[in-house]
This record gives C-alpha cells, structure tokens and sequence, in this order.
C-alpha cells in the first residue's frame, strides 16, 4: 500500500511517486536512431540485405573472394529503404510528442497551502507535469481533470460533482461523485476555506492499477478514517459537468493514473499476408542458395575443362600452355583455382537481387492507401451520427478478405441499443405498451395507486427506485433528461415515470419522486451495490417517510429465481418470461425484501464495515450483499424491445452466402438468442438446431452429449465409394470440362465476343442450400469429421454448457468438430472472459488455421476483438472501448458487408499480385544472370553495369504499387451479387504454394525468352558486354513494364502516368545522364548512344530487340491467361467475364441477357469447382488445406430419421421435415 502526504511540507516523500507528465511517444532524441533500426531490422529482408552487402565488402576489400558487385550497389538502396521508413516513424512519433507537450503544459490551480487562510484561499496556476501526490487541486466545470483525485468538496449540494467519462469509457451521460464522507453524516467541508487549517491528512490506498471502475482507500483526516472507494474518485481523463467547481486530493499522477494504466497497447497483429511473405522469401533465400550451388559446380566443371586455355586472365592452370608470342603473360600473377569455395559467396551476392529490397516499403504504401479508401467510403458513412468507417490499423486490410469465421456481439452489434419498454409480467399478469399483447399499462397503473401498496405498487417503486439515473435539465425544453448508465436503466426509470413514479430531485443520498397530484415523497438510500457481469444484478436499500427499509432488487431472470422464493405467481411469471424471450425480447427480474429496524442497522453495521475495510473489501461486499439479495419476494418482470439496426439480415446471408461462418456470442437467454437469429437470419426455417445445455450443471452430461453427436453425426463418413469409380468419374468431368473449352475456342473465332447487359443481370447467390433436391456427395471412408460442411445446421450452447467444455481438450475437440459442420453457431449467457476464450479455441484448433473476425460495441467486447486476427468495434452507446480496441472501426454492422466483401477481397487481390509481380521481375532478373553464366565461363562476372543492376528495383517501383494500390478485377457490383467470388481470399488462392510456384516457373521462362532471344537479335553485332548486358537490361525493364501491364486490370491517369513514366525515367533520364558521366563511370561512358544509335548494325539490332522481344513475353503471358480462361476456369474467372460483359458462348450470352437464372447459376457452380464442391483439389495438398465435403439436406435428413424422439432429445437434434414445417412460440421447437 502507498501512503501519500496532504500538505506541502511532507512534499519530500513524494519523491518515489512518478510525476505528472505522459509520454506517448516511442522515441527520444537519444533513443531514435537505435530503437528505429532494431525496428526495422526485426524484418529479414533488411536483415538478409545488410548482410548481403557486408558479403560485398568481405568481397571487395579481402582476398577471400570476389565480389561481382560493389557494396553500394546495395548498400545504397537499402539505405534509402530504410531512410524513408525511419523518417516515416519519425514523422508519426514527432505528432505524438507534440500532442503530449499539448496535455502536458495544460494550466490547473492547485491550493497553496502556506498561503491560504480560512478566509482568503489561494490557489497557485500550474502545469499539469507539475501537479503532485498530496496536492489539493481545483477544477473547474467545463474543465478536465489533470491527475485522479479523491473528492473533498464540490460546489453543488452534498459536495456531489457531476462528470463526463466520454475519454475514459466513450459514455456520454453524465456521473455523479460524492465527497469523502470525512464529516458525521457527510461531507465536513461547506466552504473552500473550511479544508485550510485542519492539520495533516494520509492516505492509504491500493497500488496503481488499470481498473477504472474500483477503487479502495482510508483517508485520515481531521481525526477520522474515512473509507473511500470509486464513487469518491475523480478520474484523469473526465471532464467536470454541471458543477462550478471540485476540489480534491490528488492520489494518482502521469503512468500511474488509471486512464494511462488502462491504456496499454493491445498486442501487435501480423497480417497473414505478411506471415505469408515471410515464409516466401525463407523459400527464396532457399532457392538462391540451390542457384549458387548449381553455378559453382559449373564453374568447376568449366574451369576442369577449358583451365588450361585461360591463360589470358591468367590462371595457374595455363601457365604452362602459352601460346608463342605472349611472352607479355610471363609476368602475369598467376591465380590458383584452389579457392573455389569462395565462389558460392560470389554467386550468392550475385543473385541477390533474387529478393526484391523495395517489398516492405511497396507493401506499406499500399496498405496505407487501402487504410485511406477505407477511411474516406462514404458507402461506409452514417450520416444520422456523423461517424465514418476507420482503418485503426494500416497492415491488416488485406486480411478482410480472407475471413473465415466471424465472431459478433448481439446488443448493439447487431440490435440498436435503443431499448424500449413494451411489456412487464406482475402478479400472474402481462402488461403490454402494445395493443393485443397484454393487459393494458393504464391497468398495472391503476391496481398500484389504488391501495399504494402491493406487488404492482411495489413493482413500479423498484423501477423508479434501483437505479444510478443522475437528472440533467434540458437547457432548450426546460425538462429534466434522464442520463443513464445504460440504454436499460434509462428505459426502467422513464417507464416508472409513465406509470406515475417520476424522479424529479436526486441527491447522494435522497430521492425525490412524484406520484402526481402534487403528492411526493423522498426516499432515503442507505446503500447501493452496484451492477456488474460477475453479479448480473443491483441493489438498492432504501428508507421510506414513515421509517421502514426495504431492498428493492433487478437482475438476469436465472440469477434472481435462483435467489427468491417461490409464490403463486411464479409459474405464470416464467411462462411469461419465455414467451417474451421467444419475440426477442430482453428481460429481467424484480424483487424485493422488507427489513425490519434491527435487521438493517445490523445489516449497516456489517456493510459499513465491509465498506470500511482496505484490504478484501470486495469480499466483504460481496459476502455482505448476500443476506439482502436473498430469499427475495418476486413483484414482476420486465420485457424490454431491443429493434435490430437496418439491413442485419441481407448483412448476415450475404456474408454467410461468401462462405462465412458466424457465430453470435450473447449474455442473453437461449430463447431469445434464438428468436433473434430467425429475425436477422442467421437461422433458417428449415435448419436443423443442435441445443447443448448442462444437465444439473453436471459437466459428464455435456461431454457425453457431444461423443454421442460426433457419433452420430460420423456415420456418414462410413459410405464410401470405390477409389477407382471415383478417380473415374473425376476423370470425366474433366473431359467434359476439356471438350467445353474446346467447344468455345471455336464458338469464339466462328461468333465472336459479345457483351451482356449488365443491369439485366439478375442476382444469384451460387447457393445450393436453397435446393431441396440436392445430389448427395459421395464422401471418402476415414473423412474426418471436422471435413464435413453442411448449410442447414445450426449449433446452439449456453453459457453453462461452455464453462465445462472450456479447459476440457476432449470436449473442447468434439466441441469444434461439430461446431465446424455448421452453418452458424450461437453462444448464450456468455461472460466476457468467455467470447474471448471461444475466439481463442477456434483460431488455435481449427485445422488449418483460420481467419477470426470479432465485432462488438461494448467493454464486454474488448477481449474478443483483441484476440480475433481482426478486430472491428462499432461506435455504439457503449462507449468507444471497443472502437478504440479495434483495427477496424464502423458505425453500423450493415457496413460490415463492404468492409468484408468489397475492401477486403480487393485488398487482399491487388496485395498479392502485389507481391507475387515483385518477386516475379526480380527473379527474371536473377535468371538472366543465371543465363549469362553459360557463356561467362561461371566466372561470376554481372551481365550489367554495377549502377544500372542496381537501379532496376527503383525503375520497377511503381508498377506493382499501382497494381497493389488501384487494381480491381471485377466490379463491387459483381461481388456483392456473386458472392462465391469471395473464396478467392477464403480459400487462400491468390498466394499459396503452387501459385508462387506458377510465377516463378513464368519468370524463369521469361528470363530464358528475354536473354536468348536478345543474344539471338543483337549477338553477333554487340560491340561489347555492357552494350549487350544493357541491350539486355532494356528489353527486361521492357518486358517487366508489358508484363505489368497485362496483369492490370484498372487503368486510371495514375496507373498511366506512373507506368510509362517508370519506362522514361529509365530510358529518358537515367541512361542519357549516366552513360555520359565520364568522371563517375568512365568504363559505361558513351554506351547508351552506341547501343541506340551505333553503326555497324548495331542500332537496328537494338531496336528489333526492343520490339520483338518484350512483346514476346507479353504474347506469351497472354497466351497462358487465354488457355487458363479456356480449360481451367474458375468461379472467379466466370464471375470476371460477366462483370466485363464477355461469354463465348453464343447460346449462353443469349440466356444470360435475358436473365436466364439457371444459366448464370451454371456458370458460377459447374465449372472449375473448387473445395466447397466435395472434391479434392491438388493444390490443397500443396497449401495444407484439408478439402471440405458438403453435407447436404437429404444426407441430413435421412441420418436423423433413423432417431426417435427420445435419441433426438438425448442428442439435442430439433430436426424439420418438410415444407410445411413451421417454428412455433416456444423458440426452436418444431410442428409438422
């Protein structure tokens, strides 16, 4: 515990206490250039770069070996590299350090206590870095609150001080502070004044910690030890509201203030693309090592065979074999080829190049500019709140387009959080705001005012009673606002004042309410224990005009019937309670227990005591809270409208449509988790529930449950077929597949391209769910469970149930395996711990690795957000804890749709060609080189100009980050129609094992077409290496540029600029200055006139080359784009060829203008079919992906039959037949 003094002639002791200033800053002046640097250097690529070029100086300045290049030739770019992203860090921290001077040097007034008298009180402007422990600080209304104080005296009646906690927590409504109770009945201060003179105070208080809402302390002052906790406390970050002034002492300063204590940095996320790169270039740096070995081998070869005739570069081996006349040679220092090994050392630096040294900072620039599209949407934009969508994290904008599995808080997230009250159960009876739904509220109304007494009477007083309402008057209407903790509370109290219990005054202490008439009455609270997801419930214990208490009580409708006893009522109160559940309504329970005198003063004795104490007084609490919450009188139930925000539903299909899972994770009851996801359709009618509830909290019964489901539902894997009739069928299909490409090679050249219209284009999912009469799918024998895929189930487990499952790995197992055939998953009663451990167990344990996404609006939500791969917090009435968690941030759940389908699939396309064009030019680069060592003797001699070989990364900048940053294959219309397209990011196909593999098999052959077909043109006339090595060079920075431009689907003025300006900063700028800078390079001097306008034929040759052989390798990309489009289609490939109004087909264009649905739906669905399709892929095998297999409704359906009612409820199974089956009131319980 810390002891802090209150006057300033103990101020020494404060010296241990940390000042009062912030730092959010990552650097210093000091500290900058090392920590940036290890920073940067924590990515290999900069780590494999360094140590490339200090290989080029152990190269260049020892004998060891030789290297072919200069350091600089590295060194220099990647200095650059580095430079611009060390500027940019520096750029962003100077803003932060800026900011925190801001705050720092922001004026308060503290007391100046050898100054001050009882009548004169002075109080000394400071700097908020120079407030102290100990200090007494006055903040005024309107102002923000420099450090965490403990409240001594305020302004307003009772010392209380009203603040805002918008900074801390995101709440706007307001919250009331009490002082100190440091008097007899209160506050012993009236007066600023009154606190000068009193002597020294101390305080004993818990360590600093980031729990904003508990506090525990003594203060000892004025001869008293008063107990302190949260409601006493003012903290850092606040703003005071409706209060002239607030004086308190000051406990917690700078880090450890609670805002900055709960302000840590969530963990950094990786992008998966990152991930992914990194592992490439472990491949890469693995490929170089293969490609060095290979030409040191032949250069052993070469140098057994022709050593003796290299007398001209004198090496040992011909010394003896000069050929007469050369007597110039006989002074030659002859080198012995022993040191061979030192070659692969030349070579490696030689193919250094195999890894583009751009890639991070390229990577970077497009994952800001994809932050900033997604930033400045305003497709994304909610006008009502003026809030738009936020990119809180640049890197991770790709992953939106690989999601696998959603994870989404109910209230708020999907829900409005705008509660309503519609209908309440008191004594056996149901009240409703709605006609024909109940009772009529005038009923309940008038059975409680006639007698002022009863359960009705005692219903409405609990209403208007267990509260933390704080009133604000309007400054326009003149009316009192009710500012809440929560939308519900707000709803409670406003319904009390509808049915004439209104709060009209509330002090610390003292309620004021209004029964109409001119009739009041006040009611004094004794004691409030607080609401919190642990209790699920609040208290209140109150004391009437005529000097009776009693404890009124709300709570979650399983925790307050576990704590009252039973009554006549309770019967009906329960059935009404699940039927209100079934219409998605949220409720909660209402009691009370009458005290009698010495019951309470024993009962505040002990609570003052619990109250009291410093350490474990949350226990003491608790323990004390027990006698009042318990063996409680029932007086009603509540039942409150909770309406869905617009367009959750077409949100929810589409997204399940692209291949999505969701699972809802929700505190509410099973029943009503149910009914809202038939109301935003995340059920289906004709679904299939598995419910999974603990029996008598015994957890054998949920393990034994789940063995006897993945029992039952493993039966299915038993079929099988014979592995040749299989393997026969597949072959087919591909014939067909091969004899339809064929079929439209020829229909193209006989009808031509034609184009559809695109607004006639009706909208079809590529959802077979849909489809009663669906094929079976014949599945292998031994198929794992967790395989199994099936679009008409849907699982259902309560909170309890989780609790035994969570920490079991048997359970946890079976647990997933059946969860990962469904469809969707809804979670009820779930703590906050638990949202984020069942995001854990299926990020960790799905097979292979999933990617999460978890959305919510609330503090509840935080875990679970940050522990999904991708965080996305809504801006709700929960306040902005979940936002200011998040790496995404939107204003309704409907903008989740574009965030996911439409910036994510394209972010992660264009980020991967991206990456795959950058490594694709450097290894044609590196090849060429690879080439050129056939007619070099190997002898690790560069084809190109040490400058010029290191230029090409910067010449070839921003062709892939136009691709990276604007390019779009299809249309967000097309998309959002076709939502199967969004496998293409699901499914991992733009950046995998075999298509890295495609890139480089095309860069190597390209490589081969640009140097052989150049030696071929310009060979026999080439006046030199660097004339051909930049001949050579020039068609590559060519080819690269034609390459680009055929993997380009979006052209803008950008795009063009950028593209041929890349061609003439080469050919226009670079070549013409440097090949005449005779005093830099005097060996390159006059090579690019010689090459482009030399005689001899050597200009002809060279503008030949430049034509043909780029060309060449254009031709030949899009020779390979034309087969694949004819014999290996795929979904998205279809999906492409409709956006653009393309079909060969001249029957099918036909059909498909008109908007033939069964024509489309074929496109999408028979052709190049891929792992959704119950088959397997080759390519799954190359990227450790285990192949899904449908199981569909009638494989479904015909498993259950096999159950009788009593296996069905064993298993859990609420099973539908057919098409007249209909859902009825009770929630998922179904009738034929």
């Amino acid at each position: 515990m810390r002891t802090g003094p209150f006057t300033a002639e103990e101020e020494t002791i404060c010296g241990g206490f940390t000042d009062n200033s912030i730092t959010t800053g990552k650097y210093t002046i000091v500290s900058f250039w090392a920590k940036s640097l290890f920073e940067q250097f924590a990515r290999l690529a900069n780590i494999y770069f360094l140590v490339i070029s200090l290989m080029m100086m152990v190269g260049t300045y020892t004998d060891l070996y030789a290297s072919p290049l200069t350091p600089w030739t590295t060194l220099g770019p990647l200095s650059f590299v580095l430079m611009v992203s060390m500027v940019k860090e520096g750029l962003e921290d100077i803003k932060r350090h800026r900011s925190d001077y801001q705050i720092n040097t922001t004026i308060t007034e503290v007391l100046d206590v050898s100054a001050s008298t009882k009548d004169n009180v002075v109080y000394e402007k400071r700097e908020w870095r120079n407030v102290k422990v100990g200090d007494v600080v006055r903040v005024m209304n309107n102002s923000d609150i420099p450090a965490d104080l403990i409240l001594l005296h305020s302004s307003e009646e009772q010392s209380a001080a009203y603040i805002e906690t918008a900074n801390i927590d995101g709440e706007t409504n307001l919250k009331v502070r009490n002082a100190a109770n440091t008097g007899k009945e209160g506050p012993a201060f009236s007066s600023e004044g009154e606190l000068v003179g009193n002597g020294t105070a101390s305080i004993e208080y818990e360590d600093p910690n980031p729990f904003i809402h508990t506090f525990t302390g003594t203060l000892d002052f004025i001869g008293k030890k008063t107990p302190v906790d949260q409601l006493n406390v003012l903290l850092r970050g606040a703003t005071l509201r409706n209060t002239r002034y607030a004086l308190g002492i000051c406990v917690y300063t700078g880090t450890d203030t609670k805002i900055i204590q709960n302000s840590r940095q969530s963990r950094t996320k990786l992008a998966n693309i990152d991930s992914t790169v990194n592992t490439t270039i472990y491949l890469i740096m693995f490929a170089q090592c293969v490609l060095s070995a290979l030409t040191m081998i032949g250069f052993v070869i070469f140098e057994k065979r022709q050593g003796k005739n290299l007398w001209y570069i004198c090496v040992a081996d011909a010394q003896d074999n000069l050929p007469a006349g050369t007597d110039l040679y006989s002074d030659c220092e002859w080198e012995s080829g022993s040191d061979t090994w030192g070659y692969f050392f030349t070579f490696f630096i030689l193919y250094n190049n195999f890894i583009p040294i751009s890639l991070y900072v390229t990577v970077e620039m497009c994952n800001y500019a994809h932050a900033h599209y997604i930033d400045n949407d305003l497709e994304m934009y909610d006008e009502e709140q003026d809030v738009p969508s936020m990119a809180r994290t640049s890197n991770l904008g790709s992953d939106l387009g690989q999601v696998e599995y959603i994870f989404s808080d109910k209230t708020g997230t999907l829900t409005q959080n705008v509660m309503r009250f519609q209908k309440c159960s008191v004594d056996g009876v149901s009240y409703s705001k709605v006609e024909g739904g109940g009772e009529a509220m005038g009923a309940l109304r008038q059975a409680a005012f006639a007698k002022k007494r009863g359960r009705a009477y005692d219903f409405i007083a609990c209403l208007g009673l267990c509260h933390t309402i704080v009133l604000e008057k309007n400054d326009e209407t003149g009316e009192l606002d009710y500012k809440a903790e929560s939308p519900d509370e707000e709803a409670l109290v406003s319904a009390a004042k509808e049915l004439g219990f209104s709060l009209v005054e509330r002090t610390s202490s003292t309620m004021k309410i209004d029964l109409g008439s001119g009739v009041t009455k006040v009611f004094k609270i004794h004691a409030t224990i607080p609401f919190d997801s642990e209790r699920k419930r609040m208290s209140v214990v109150v004391e009437t005009e005529d000097g009776s208490f009693a404890v009124y009580c709300k709570g979650a409708d399983n925790i307050m019937l576990e704590r009252s006893r039973a009554a006549g009522s309770t019967s009906a109160m329960k059935s009404h309670l699940s039927y209100y559940a079934t219409e998605g309504l949220r409720t909660l329970v209402l009691c009370k227990k009458e005290l009698g005198k010495g019951e309470f003063r024993k009962w505040m004795d002990e609570w003052k005591n619990a109250v009291n104490k410093t350490e474990g007084r949350d226990e003491a609490m608790a323990a004390a809270a027990e006698f009042v919450e318990s063996d409680l009188e029932l007086v009603g139930a509540t039942a409150i409208e909770d309406a869905l925000q617009d367009d959750v539903a077409g949100t929810i299909s589409d997204l399940m449509q692209c291949g999505i899972k969701l699972w809802v994770l929700t505190g509410d009851k099973m029943e009503t988790a149910i009914n809202i996801g038939y109301s935003c359709k995340l059920l289906q009618d004709e679904m299939t529930l598995i419910k999974i509830q603990a029996l008598d909290n015994n957890p054998d019964t949920i393990k034994l449950q789940l063995q006897k489901l993945a029992g039952h539902f493993g039966q299915v894997t038993k079929l099988s077929k014979n592995f040749f009739e299989v393997f026969n069928e597949r072959v087919e299909r591909r014939k067909t597949q091969w004899r339809t490409g064929i079929r439209r090679v020829s229909t193209m050249f006989s009808v031509g391209n034609r184009h559809t219209n695109e607004s006639s284009m009706t909208d079809d999912t590529g959802d077979d769910s849909a489809d009663d009469e669906v094929e079976e799918t014949i599945l292998p024998e031994g198929l794992d469970l967790s395989q199994l895929e099936s679009q008409d189930m849907a699982l259902i487990i309560d909170g309890p149930s989780l609790a035994h499952v969570l920490g079991d790995k048997e359970s946890e197992r079976l647990l997933l395996q059946i969860a990962c055939i469904c469809k969707a998953v809804i979670a009820c009663r779930v703590s906050p711990s638990q949202k984020a451990l069942i995001v854990r167990l299926v990020k960790r344990n799905v097979l292979p690795l999933p990617m999460t996404l978890a959305i919510g609006d609330g503090a509840n939500d935080v875990g679970m957000i940050q522990e999904a791969q991708v965080g996305v917090g809504i801006s709700g009435k929960e306040g902005r804890q979940a936002v200011n968690s998040s790496d995404f941030a939107i204003a309704q759940f409907r903008f989740l749709r574009r965030l996911v389908m439409v910036h994510g699939r394209w972010n992660y396309r264009r980020l991967c060609k991206c990456i795959l064009y950058s490594f694709y030019k450097n290894i044609v680069l590196t090849f060429m080189l690879f080439f050129y060592g056939f007619y070099s003797g190997f002898s690790g001699k560069s084809l190109f100009e040490d400058m010029v070989y290191s230029g090409y990364n910067f010449f070839l900048g921003m062709p892939p980050l136009m691709i990276g940053m604007f390019d779009k294959d299809m249309s967000q219309r097309t998309m959002v129609r076709f939502k199967r397209v969004y496998m293409s990011g699901r499914e991992r196909m733009d950046l995998n094992v075999p298509t890295l593999s495609s890139w480089m098999v095309q860069g190597v052959l390209d490589a081969g077409v640009l140097y052989f077909f150049t030696f071929g043109v310009v060979g026999g006339v080439s006046g030199g290496m660097y004339i051909f090595g930049t001949t050579c060079y020039s068609a590559l920075v060519l080819g690269m540029l034609y390459r680009a431009a055929g993997s380009t689907y979006t052209w803008n003025g950008v795009v063009a600029f950028f593209w041929a300006g890349s061609g003439l900063l080469y050919a226009a700028i670079f070549m013409p200055i440097y090949s005449n800078w005779y005093e830099y390079s005097p060996q390159f001097y006059g090579v690019a006139r010689e090459m482009a306008a030399g005689g001899g034929g050597q200009a002809g040759a060279f503008w030949l080359a430049m034509l043909l052989v780029p060309t060449t390798v254009l031709v030949v990309d899009l020779a390979k784009k034309l087969w694949r489009s004819m014999f290996v289609t795929t979904v998205i490939d279809h999906a492409m060829e409709i956006d653009r109004g393309i079909t060969h087909d001249a029957e099918e264009m036909i059909r498909v203008m008109e908007g033939d649905e069964e024509t489309i739906k074929g496109i999408l669905s028979t052709r190049g079919e891929f792992a959704d399709d119950g088959m397997y892929k080759w390519w799954l095998a190359f990227s450790s992906r285990l192949p899904k297999f449908k199981f569909d409704r009638r494989k479904l359906r015909l498993l259950n039959r096999k159950l009788d009612e009593a296996s069905k409820k064993e298993l859990g199974i609420v099973d539908t037949e057919g098409p007249g089956c209909r859902r009825n009131g009770d929630g998922g319980v179904w009738e034929g």
